[in-house]
């Protein structure tokens, strides 16, 4: 995960929910690094971050593309 402010995407794979004392801390640090400078659970987050991202994934699917790529062989 990388902050925003350090060119992260706005996905639900970089995204880490955060109370506002906790972002405010881990400003725009790495999460993990975050995780370990504090002294917090790193695997304890990370399962849940895959827990919270597989129940957004069902509630928010994502849209399939509008219509197939062409393809690029020529007809004839």
């Amino acid at each position: 995960m990388l902050a925003l402010s350090r060119g992260g995407r706005y996905t639900l794979d970089n995204i880490a929910p955060a109370c506002g004392s906790c972002n405010a801390s881990k400003c725009n640090d790495e999460v993990t690094g975050w995780l370990r400078r504090k002294r917090l659970d790193e695997r304890a987050f990370l399962l849940r971050h895959l827990e919270i991202k597989a129940a957004l994934a069902l509630r928010f699917p994502a849209e399939p593309d509008a219509e197939p790529e062409a393809s690029s062989s020529p007809s004839t």
